[in-house]
């Protein structure tokens, strides 16, 4: 079977192919070099002048529009720091969209809290009447939203939820930089949100995480809680006077973000608009290319996609309406494939052996992080076989594949080429 599914040439061609995240080096070695000359990698050894770090979260609050922004060392600790800024206390009841990431759940325990799961729609996003009901019968105080690889539920409907049942909303928009919904930026809808510079995000410093928030008092606390100890936090430009307030009152956890790391995201940062654009065009050629398949079902949201190329065929209300209100980042792809089990699995083990690491949320012993059932530090009670059971029926049909940020058009043909001859096959029989 293996060998009669591609031809030769595409074999040849997908093998040469690098999935790994890239650097792009003669965009970012500038800044870097810059940062390493003043040998000064510690963002709190700049005493007169602004560190590599300080101008980052400068330059992200303009970008996504809000008024605070910290960066730290990864997002997981960003969340963490959030929880805590919020008031998550040990026994607090933390929801959470059941299509998450391990490290989500994983934060929410750090702070000895209770991560409880709500289920999601065949949208990838939290199912809206599930989350009503738990908020109502489990008198939560805190929701951490997970857009969970980009995918946002109605945000203005989720406001309502939390306004009506009294709950802080922490967005995990670790997936989501640069995502536009309803006007807002991803990240920026909730009482304090945060992004992801882990190297296979939009922006790629290795690692790295930003806390972003219109709130004075949630900014001060995650500053002082990121390890600005001693008079440290008056090196952070923030206004207000809650900086003094916090100081030696809260607990230092040591999850600040280094100048380096923060020199590699800045030029990256000031080109996000360009990636955004030819990864966007990415995902639509990859579509396109497997739109002769009835079998395959992506997102409702892919509506929101436009072929740059064709501009001149929308009409201009239309192309307001999504450069202003609405606009999907699809560095991955997730995909509804309705086909037996069997076919589901050889199309993985095809794909994995031609040098498409495709991932896939159903089969027996799947290890996949990003299933809750696998959650083991959870407790059983939680990952029960009759818990979030739509998430469950839902992500045994989805495959995931990341499209890194370094592909041009012709990787991604190559790629979705190589898939579409897999599936082709399988159809036949």
């Amino acid at each position: 079977m293996n060998h009669l599914t591609l031809n030769v040439h595409t074999v040849t061609e997908l093998q040469k192919i690098c999935w790994s995240a890239e650097l792009d080096l003669d965009l970012v070695q500038d800044s870097a070099m810059e940062a390493l000359k003043t040998k000064k990698l510690f963002r709190y050894q700049f005493k007169e002048t602004t560190s590599a770090v300080t101008n980052l979260e400068k330059e992200i609050t303009e970008y996504v529009n809000c008024k605070y922004a910290l960066g730290v060392s990864s997002a997981t600790n960003g969340i963490f720091l959030a929880l805590k800024a919020c008031g998550v206390k040990p026994t607090d009841i933390v929801l959470i969209p059941a299509f998450t990431f391990t490290a989500v759940p994983s934060a929410v325990l750090q702070c000895n809290a209770h991560p409880i799961l709500v289920d999601i729609t065949d949208q990838y996003v939290i199912d809206l009447h599930d989350l009503k009901n738990k908020m109502a019968r489990l008198n939560p105080r805190f929701l951490l939203l997970s857009h969970m690889r980009g995918h946002i539920p109605d945000m203005q409907k989720v406001i309502e939820l939390c306004k009506a049942f009294n709950v802080i909303l922490i967005e995990d928009a670790a997936h989501a930089l640069g995502v536009k919904h309803q006007g807002k930026m991803a990240g920026t809808w909730g009482d304090i949100g945060i992004f992801s510079m882990q190297s296979y995000k939009i922006l790629n410093a290795g690692e790295g995480g930003i806390i972003v928030t219109n709130n004075e008092e949630l900014i001060w606390k995650c500053i002082h809680m990121s390890g600005a100890y001693e008079n440290n936090y008056k090196l952070h430009m923030v206004e207000g006077r809650a900086g003094k307030k916090y100081r030696n009152q809260l607990p230092v956890f040591n999850c600040r973000l280094n100048n380096l790391s923060a020199a590699i995201a800045r030029p990256q940062l000031q080109t996000i608009e360009k990636t955004i654009l030819q990864t966007n065009q990415n995902y639509i050629l990859f579509k396109d290319k497997l739109k002769q398949f009835k079998e395959i079902v992506f997102p409702m949201s892919d509506h929101y996609l436009i072929d740059q190329n064709k501009l001149d065929k929308y009409a201009d209300d239309y192309l307001a309406g999504y450069t202003a209100m609405n606009r999907p980042v699809r560095d991955s792809i997730q995909m509804e494939i309705n086909l037996d089990d069997k076919a589901k699995h050889k199309i993985m083990t095809i794909c994995q052996g031609q040098n498409i690491p495709i991932g896939y949320f159903g089969g027996e012993n799947n290890q996949n992080a990003r299933l809750f059932w696998n959650w083991r530090f959870i407790g059983q009670s939680y990952r029960h076989n009759l818990i979030c059971t739509n998430t469950r029926n839902f992500l045994q049909n989805v495959f995931d594949l990341r499209l890194p940020l370094h592909f041009t058009e012709k990787e991604t043909e190559v790629v979705a080429d190589g898939f579409a001859a897999v599936v082709k096959e399988w159809i036949k029989k």
